[in-house]
């Protein structure tokens, strides 16, 4: 295809930190497209990912702005200097107006609109064996343009990290898993791969992090009946399509040994399954690359293809670097995304990420490599990550930045929860396994123990998880938490039973804390706030039940006892909205959940009284506190629930049992402090 006459005199020269007028208006980069310009094809693409509102305004010639706002129609181009080994890779960004701009006299420059922006941009990086004096390090490696660039990238990346990153080196000397693939001498083509026990050799190795999928007849396992087999040596054709590709990946950028689970534990032996699955920090922060099979959904699939070139998007085209007749010239094309594929939403995945020290992931559309000290995409984007703080020498510094340090221990874990809360797993019963590693590694920082999910030190912020579509307005609040259903994994029919009600296991979907502002962080550091104390002292312990343990990978019960004001209230029938509006009318304003949540998911507890007399005719002196269930639908039909303040105004909603212990059924804001904390403690077993 052919560029346009205003294309054809473009040089990348221009663009450089430069605003260059490209068309008067969109209509006119429209028509350009369809006329068959390679450049404003690419163009015209890329800003079909704007605001389809906006782009039917000015397409139409009107303005995409209030109204009354100056405007002009003119579209831009601008080169951004990120060419001189940026950190944002190469781009070239298309707007209508300025890109950037500045006021003069208080006055917006005439060629700048107002907000919001209106534009796209477009990826640029050299090919291989043609090198720019701007030394790109963005690439593409597709089906159809540079297939075999991936090793290349793989083998740059892996030695820059080696060789240059002190805080990637391993922790306990690259000691390797109980068993691994030796897929031969990599100065020769593998055809035969098999099983050895490392006995305590310490060589370099890759991990793979991929999904099973759900068809997974016919594939290779290590199990009691192939045993002998795969250790005596099998052929590479008769492993499953992911596996094959990582054995050649690994012999490409030459390294011997693959650790590869369905491989190399036994499955089908409990004691084998859950004797390795405990290893999965050494597994996965010892190999020397974890390669993540991040496009793929199942391990028939294979990862190693990018079939984005072969999608029906418009090709990429070249452009002069410095004159228009120039054969120097750098390659512009669509924007890639960021995603990591099916393998993201995968419980066991979302761990094995997180543990690795360095790892290479098959992306959606590219490849993505990051260790602990940085993160770099195949379009040449990199960040850079923050080292940790060297601990202080001063003691009162020191016990500080203990507190500090804890903290920020305790911040990662619980995003970490909310991350881990959006994946799935093929069997529930899983979610402790499945977290397991990451939470032996939160458990040696902490110094505490683990109770189902929540760390006994910070036992009262760890209960009031709360489910995210409960607060946020985000487009993963859309998503509603359920009880765990039972899969083709599973014994059971029906929900699930694999946590005790008051861990945040207890329900499947993405789950929250409170947010983490210095407000919130010394509301919890202050023990005089909490509603809430252990039982048992010297020393204190929430719980003396021995279920609960980092090690324990399933933990369906466990029983916490401790002392505080549980007060029982009946369910109302008026709504939550008039409640809500009164309030902002008269009292206070609405607060820690917007409104609109509220009024949609949230109850209305009150006072245990029949006689209406006793509300004093004051207009909704009756409301205690405003409730939300955990899951939605469980609300219907109930009449009567308990609330348990925790901390401040915040408690949990609690459902009695008739041997006198309680369940978690949600959370509640509290609106009568003094009614509720003038009742008489007691103490309370929570299940």
């Amino acid at each position: 295809m052919p560029l346009c006459q205003r294309c054809t005199i473009l040089t990348i020269g221009q663009l450089i930190d430069n605003d260059i007028l490209f068309h008067p208006n969109l209509a006119s980069v429209k028509s350009s497209a369809e006329q068959g310009c390679e450049f404003c094809s690419l163009c015209w693409h890329a800003l079909q990912t704007v605001n389809k509102r906006q782009m039917d305004s000015l397409l139409r010639g009107e303005s995409a702005w209030d109204k009354g706002e100056d405007w002009t129609p003119s579209m831009w181009l601008r080169g951004w200097h990120f060419f001189d080994r940026g950190r944002q890779g190469a781009k070239i960004e298309i707007s209508c107006g300025l890109s950037l701009g500045v006021m003069i006299d208080g006055e917006r420059e005439p060629n700048r609109n107002p907000s919001p922006y209106v534009g796209a941009s477009l990826e640029v990086y050299e090919l291989p064996g043609q090198p720019s004096k701007y030394k790109l390090i963005g690439r593409r490696s597709t089906v159809n343009q540079n297939p075999e660039l991936y090793i290349r990238l793989i083998q740059e990346w892996l030695h820059n990290c080696c060789t240059r990153h002190t805080a990637c080196e391993a922790s306990s000397g690259d000691e390797m898993p109980t068993r691994i693939i030796d897929v031969g001498d990599t100065k020769n083509e593998p055809t035969f791969v098999r099983l050895v026990s490392t006995k305590g050799k310490r060589e370099k190795y890759i991990a793979l992090s991929y999904c099973w999928g759900s068809d997974t007849a016919g594939i290779l396992t290590l199990n009691p009946n192939t045993y002998t087999t795969i250790t005596q040596g099998i052929k590479i054709f008769e492993l499953a399509k992911t596996h094959r590709e990582v054995v050649f990946l690994a012999h490409a950028i030459g390294i011997r040994y693959i650790w590869i689970d369905a491989l190399c534990i036994i499955q089908g032996d409990i004691a084998d399954w859950e004797r390795e699955s405990r290893t999965m920090a050494r597994v996965y922060g010892n190999a020397v690359l974890t390669v993540i099979a991040g496009r793929s959904a199942g391990t028939k699939e294979g990862f190693i293809t990018n079939e984005l070139s072969g999608q029906h998007t418009p090709p990429s085209c070249q452009l002069p670097v410095d004159s228009p007749a120039s054969s120097n010239t750098l390659t512009v094309d669509l924007r890639r995304n960021q995603n990591i594929g099916p393998v993201s939403g995968r419980g066991w995945c979302f761990q094995e990420r997180k543990l690795s020290r360095r790892a290479v992931v098959f992306g959606e559309q590219q490849l993505i490599f990051h260790c602990t000290t940085e993160r770099v995409l195949e379009n040449g984007e990199v960040e850079i990550k923050t080292p940790p703080p060297k601990p202080s020498r001063n003691t009162h510094m020191a016990a500080s930045a203990a507190l500090t340090q804890q903290e920020e221990i305790l911040k990662k874990w619980y995003q970490m929860v909310l991350e881990f809360s959006q994946c799935s797993l093929s069997n529930p019963h899983d979610i402790f396994a499945a977290s397991t590693a990451l939470a032996q590694q939160t458990s040696a920082a902490l110094k505490s123990r683990y109770l189902a999910g929540i760390w006994e030190c910070d036992l009262p912020r760890g209960l009031l998880w709360r489910p995210y579509y409960h607060f946020t307005t985000a487009p993963i609040g859309k998503i509603a938490t359920t009880r765990p259903k039972a899969t083709k994994l599973t014994k059971e029919t029906g929900s699930v039973t694999r946590s005790p009600s008051w861990s945040w296991a207890a329900v499947e979907g993405p789950v929250a804390q409170m947010t983490w502002s210095p407000i919130q962080v010394a509301k919890y550091r202050d023990h005089n706030n909490f509603k809430i104390r252990p039982k048992h002292s010297n020393p204190e312990r929430w719980s003396l039940d021995s279920r609960c343990s980092v090690e324990a990978l399933h933990m369906p019960a466990c029983e916490l006892q401790f002392t505080g004001h549980v007060t029982d209230v009946r369910v109302l029938a008026e709504p939550v909205t008039d409640y809500i509006t009164d309030q902002q009318k008269g009292k206070k304003k609405w607060r820690k959940v917007p409104s609109a949540k509220a009024s949609r998911y949230g109850v209305l507890l009150g006072k245990n009284f029949a006689d209406d007399d006793t509300l004093d005719g004051v207009h909704w002196g009756h409301v205690v506190a405003v409730g939300f269930f955990d899951v939605d639908d469980e609300r219907n039909d109930v009449k009567d629930v308990w609330c348990l303040p925790v901390v401040g105004d915040m408690g949990l909603m609690l459902n009695k049992r008739s041997d006198g212990k309680f369940c978690r059924l949600g959370w509640f804001l509290l609106e009568q402090e003094n009614w509720v904390f003038g009742r008489k403690e007691g103490d309370v077993s929570l299940c």
